[in-house]
């Protein structure tokens, strides 16, 4: 298991532990949806294993493409920034 991994298995065992602290009805672990409550589809990064063999200009360019359509999902929340 890489980082990358390790780290989301990380997040999600402290996240079900707090929840279960709180009395909260689980599911089976999963990856986390990639819609919002509302049905829309959240822009997600992908696994940084993918991008390696991407040039660094490649890589800001996706960046900026990626952040773009997060702000756009957001309602412009972060436009300003």
């Amino acid at each position: 298991m890489g980082l990358y991994e390790y780290k989301l298995k990380e997040d999600e065992d402290s996240l079900r532990f707090q929840a279960a602290i709180h009395g909260a009805k689980l599911k089976e672990s999963g990856r986390p949806s990639s819609k919002d409550n509302l049905g829309r589809p959240v822009p997600m990064f992908g696994d940084p294993k993918d991008y390696e063999s991407v040039s660094q200009e490649e890589r800001e360019e996706m960046t900026q493409k990626m952040l773009g359509k997060h702000k756009v999902w957001a309602g412009g929340a972060f436009a300003g920034k």
